[in-house]
């Protein structure tokens, strides 16, 4: 309740202040974004390779066009189609549009991608029940160096938010949608992206500005993947230099 009426009264200043104004449909996206050029600058991404999981309505594609990279990897599902029409036909030489699920690539698939140096990932991960799982593959996608921008819904329920745990949705999904089985916490998003590697993460401030209102029930970060990560492993105190790597199972 306190959150919603903060978000009212920013919206009153924005409106008397237009200054850094989203107006778009989603204006934490663009404030990602922002936050992602204040962190490491524009010149970090020009002439690298990037990956967009979900672009929908191609509103961040366009943003991270504006940053040159050298190749672009966009994966959408068949029924984003009605949405990807609207822009798709923009797209440049450098950029390919794949309608599959990147979860469920083949093998061969998934390596012929080759690896990447800024993975776009917002608005995706709440809609897969192995979330783990496509975290450690996107992380395994990484070149040193290379960031991961991640944004997702988490449980709605209040006295859930603050513990790391996943509720889960079935065999009545969320909103009776086909996609929505398992809402995390952020504490169970920033542990999953630990156990993967990731030890740098920055937790995002994207909804302060516009969306307060939904502060508390979505969670957005930027994660780099470094050459001193260390990946954890099942059993290793039972194993000596276990190789069974979380989220990495065959």
């Amino acid at each position: 309740m306190i959150n919603l009426l903060i978000y009212y009264i920013k919206k009153v200043m924005l409106l008397v202040n237009k200054k850094n104004k989203a107006n778009e449909i989603y204006p934490y996206r663009f404030h990602l974004f922002q936050e992602l050029i204040q962190i490491y600058g524009e010149s970090y991404f020009k002439d690298k390779r990037f990956l967009e999981i979900g672009p929908k309505d191609g509103d961040d594609t366009q943003r991270l066009m504006s940053l040159e990279p050298s190749k672009y990897f966009l994966f959408d599902l068949p029924d984003k189609s009605t949405e990807n029409e609207k822009w798709k036909d923009n797209l440049d030489s450098n950029q390919e549009l794949i309608i599959k699920n990147f979860l469920y690539l083949s093998q061969e698939e998934y390596d012929n991608l080759g690896f990447f140096d800024l993975i776009y990932f917002t608005g995706v991960l709440y809609h897969n029940p192995e979330q783990l799982r496509f975290i450690k593959k996107l992380y395994d996608k990484l070149n040193n160096g290379g960031i991961l921008v991640l944004e997702s819904a988490t449980v709605r329920n209040y006295f859930y938010r603050n513990k790391n745990l996943v509720q889960i949705w079935y065999p009545d999904t969320y909103r009776d949608t086909t996609t929505m089985s398992h809402l995390p916490s952020k504490k169970a998003i920033k542990s999953w992206l630990q156990m993967v590697g990731f030890e740098k993460i920055y937790d995002s401030k994207c909804y302060d500005k516009e969306n307060y209102n939904v502060r508390d029930l979505r969670y957005a970060c930027i994660a780099e993947k470094q050459s001193s990560d260390k990946v954890e492993t099942y059993y290793k105190k039972q194993i000596e230099d276990s190789d069974y790597f979380i989220g990495g199972s065959t």
